[in-house]
């Protein structure tokens, strides 16, 4: 051989060598027993204290600080040389992990509406015969307890409803609303995990608050993330008690809301990421780096921004800015009258529930106000009883065994439409797909469990003006 052909055989090998170690693919070749042999420096990087590719998982191999990877090997030779080479799959990995996280959650949501269901009703018959009793003359000690009674069964409803406003799939409804009762939704609903773990949860709530526009069951997921969030910040602290404040008022011409932490706070290098998809500093059992991503884009949705600071070691502030919009007010919303005005003297309502201790509280209820009622337990003996007897008024369950309060809707309708315009569903299922959909098809009246006993009066009141006589 040439001294030239040497040289450029030298140089050959040479490139072949720099592109081999530049090359960012992370590249290794190994023996016949899984040994390493030779990698290249984004090898080397990544998998540092790999000395046998055997020794590894090649699938799904999660490198801390690095992410997680795939290894493909493809023969060398007849000798059993390999060359190994990793492909990245953290983005592929996460969004799989996400969809099954999701399908869990979807689960869960399922699981909740089903469950509340079954706790409003006895709710409802709680609540509603506390009312009942309040009404009449009590000595001061049994009213002092019916009052309790009355106020822990209100308490228990709205912590239900809390879940299933959670729970539900609505489409996002912009209304005017007071951030202020949102923050004690939230705080009433972590009442009780947060006294389990030591933690005290403290606000301090603008009087003056302007109301705040937008989706109020978005923006309460906005404020329950940061108070889970503050909550998992202290856990991994010493310090006890815990301490999460909330904090709302108004600067610049914005609404502020504050949540403060004396938790283990958030490393400076993570400051700049805690926002990003995906990113997390929990373990992967409590979280996919999606709650704090999902809340800014929220936040965004609604014209405003979300920030934090924190000090390592000595907790963290998140602040929620949102826009003031002060030409929006709420909805009026009329005063609840007394229902010993109501007077239904007369009037022949037919009431169908499987749960025997709502029908015999609508019972009590109505007949103190003069009218003349039938129970049904199923659907079925409803229809019996419809085909026989005009009603004003037909109260019913969503839920029943057999024949459900839909199917049986539908049925009278296809056997009297004029009969539609008497129903009122009185029920616990209100965030349910088919329930929605089927509520909002027919425009249907409902009340949900459980239920105040002049919401009751009042809805079946309004009912009965609305709707002309039967025919005979």
């Amino acid at each position: 051989m040439t001294r030239e052909g040497a040289g450029l055989t030298l140089d050959r090998t040479q490139l072949i060598g720099s592109l081999f170690a530049l090359i960012p693919v992370p590249v290794a070749v190994v023996d016949s027993r899984g040994r390493l042999i030779l990698s290249n420096s984004a090898f080397a990087d990544i998998f540092s204290g790999v000395q046998n590719i055997d020794s590894v998982p090649h699938h799904e191999l999660e490198v801390p600080g690095h992410g997680t990877y795939e290894l493909e090997t493809v023969p060398l030779n007849d000798q059993g040389m390999k060359i190994v080479f990793a492909q990245e799959i953290t983005n592929e990995v996460q969004l799989r992990r996400q969809a099954v996280h999701l399908e869990k959650m979807a689960a869960i949501g399922r699981l909740v509406s089903g469950v509340a269901h079954e706790l409003n009703n006895p709710l409802a018959g709680i609540f509603g015969y506390a009312q009942l009793l309040s009404r009449g003359e009590l000595d001061p000690s049994i009213r002092r307890m019916v009052d309790v009674v009355l106020n822990q069964a209100e308490r228990a409803g709205k912590i239900v409803q809390n879940f299933l406003t959670l729970a539900a799939k609505t489409e996002p409804k912009r209304t005017a609303f007071d951030l202020n009762q949102t923050i004690r939704n939230v705080a009433q609903l972590r009442e009780y995990q947060a006294n389990v773990e030591n933690i005290i949860i403290t606000t301090d709530l603008s009087k003056d608050l302007p109301y705040v526009w937008g989706d109020p069951h978005r923006l309460e997921q906005v404020v329950l993330n940061l108070v889970v969030n503050a909550e998992d910040a202290i856990g991994d602290s010493p310090q006890r008690p815990g301490s999460v404040h909330l904090k709302t008022f108004v600067q610049n011409g914005r609404i502020h809301l504050t949540v403060t932490d004396n938790g283990s706070g958030i490393h400076a290098r993570d400051m700049a990421r805690i926002f990003d998809p995906f990113f997390t500093t929990k373990d992967r059992q409590r979280g996919l780096g999606l709650g704090l991503s999902i809340c800014s884009e929220i936040v965004e949705e609604h014209g405003g921004e979300l920030y934090a600071w924190s000090t390592y070691g000595s907790g963290s502030t998140f602040t929620l800015e949102l826009p003031i919009r002060p030409e929006i007010a709420p909805e009026a919303v009329e005063p609840a009258r007394s229902f010993e005005g109501v007077c239904l003297k007369g009037k022949q309502i037919l009431v169908i529930d499987d749960e025997i201790h709502i029908t015999e509280l609508i019972f009590d209820v109505l007949t103190r106000q003069g009218a003349r009622i039938d129970l049904a337990h199923s659907g079925m003996e409803a229809l019996e009883q419809i085909k026989k007897k005009n009603y004003d008024v037909i109260i019913c369950d969503q839920r029943m065994p057999g024949v459900s309060g839909q199917r049986l809707y539908r049925l009278v309708e296809s056997w009297n439409a004029d009969l539609r315009h008497r129903f009122l569903f009185v029920t616990g299922d209100v965030i349910g797909a088919q329930t929605g959909r089927f509520f909002a098809q027919v425009g249907v009246q409902y009340l949900r469990k459980p239920f105040r006993i002049h919401e009751l009066l009042d809805a079946i009141e309004g009912l009965i003006n609305r709707s002309q006589p039967l025919g005979s």
